[in-house]
């Protein structure tokens, strides 16, 4: 009787994963980000070194400026857990910093199925994931 209240118990507190057609996507929440002023592109097309042989594949992945406004105006936040255990992660990703209005300035980071990191000058860091972003990078989004 005690495991069994335990177990309800645990499974109750837990988050749940919001169901699609597709699969699970975590519980996102918005960013509340001040408006972009400035993006500047670091690197473009960088493989992870424990995935050298998607060097060939990362080599074309590159997102404009105006693409990386558009997935840091619209990316959700979500958990660093879910970011490192349910997302889907990618060897490819391009990087650089932005500047927002209010002053803070971050360092970026976007993977190739539209996962992401922003690293704040204020100390804060948010997980981001835009399943519905769109660039000419990313794999068609699923519906």
């Amino acid at each position: 009787m005690v495991v069994t209240s335990l177990l309800i118990a645990i499974t109750a507190s837990m988050p749940v994963a919001m169901a699609d057609d597709e699969g699970l996507e975590p519980p996102m929440y918005k960013t509340h980000l001040p408006p972009i002023t400035e993006v500047t592109i670091l690197e473009s097309g960088v493989t992870y070194p424990a995935s050298p042989e998607a060097a060939k594949e990362c080599s074309s992945f590159k997102l404009s400026p105006q693409e990386i406004r558009d997935y840091i105006g619209k990316a959700a936040e979500v958990a660093k857990h879910d970011y490192l255990h349910v997302l889907d992660w990618s060897p490819c990703s391009t990087n650089g910093i932005v500047t927002f209005e209010n002053g803070v300035t971050g360092t970026w980071e976007i993977q190739q199925y539209r996962a992401g990191s922003l690293i704040l000058s204020n100390g804060r860091t948010l997980y981001l994931y835009c399943p519905q972003c769109q660039a000419k990078s990313f794999p068609a989004a699923d519906k």
